[in-house]
């Protein structure tokens, strides 16, 4: 599978077009879905993360009001939350990557970019998470208050991604798995689910 690592945001936009657009029949009836249990782990796990995403959220806004030492203290409290944060979500990504996208990709039209585009946006938030952990370890402790502005904009920025993702893969890339993968299949990606999480 390509990930689309070159696409510029317009080719992005364009390519979430075409998702909603095909899948419109599937976001009709979204709200009437009843996931199977690896689908509705993987609904529970976003709820969780969502939480996780307020909080820093949260402290990057307050980030923007604060100064000198407290500013320091809230920088420290959003590091640690990335953190932790950052490793939840790649626990997570890695049962969509290594178990429900090769599920589904047979079921897909070589066309059909939804896989690649939802890699991609794992990718960049990964991305985003990954510049903030980097750069703030970077400074260590002769971190300034202009540093920390800047780098609190790749938690901004991962926060805006993870949301509008979650939003695509709950209303469109979980109903339609729902839809296209048979009995068997489902089992088969509980199995996947159990062996990738050990």
């Amino acid at each position: 599978m390509i990930i689309l690592e070159y696409m510029k945001e317009d080719q992005i936009d364009i390519v979430n077009q075409y998702i909603n657009k095909e899948r419109e029949e599937i976001l009709m009836e979204s709200s009437n879905i009843h996931f199977c249990r690896p689908l509705q782990r993987l609904m529970e796990e976003h709820v969780v993360l969502r939480k996780d995403m307020d909080l820093f959220y949260e402290i990057t806004e307050e980030i923007e009001l604060e100064s000198g030492t407290v500013l320091v203290e809230l920088f420290t409290k959003l590091h640690e939350q990335i953190s932790l944060f950052a490793y939840k979500l790649k626990a997570h990504s890695k049962l969509e990557e290594e178990g429900l996208f090769p599920l589904m990709a047979p079921h897909l039209g070589e066309t059909d970019q939804i896989l690649e585009t939802m890699e991609f946006e794992h990718k960049k938030a990964e991305e985003h998470l990954q510049d903030f952990l980097s750069e703030a370890e970077t400074c260590g402790s002769s971190i300034d208050e202009n540093d920390v502005q800047w780098i609190a904009l790749h938690a901004f920025r991962a926060h805006a991604t993870l949301t509008q993702h979650f939003a695509k893969e709950e209303k469109v890339l979980f109903p339609l798995a729902e839809k296209i993968l048979s009995i068997e299949e489902k089992q088969e990606l509980e199995r996947l689910f159990h062996t990738i999480s050990s």
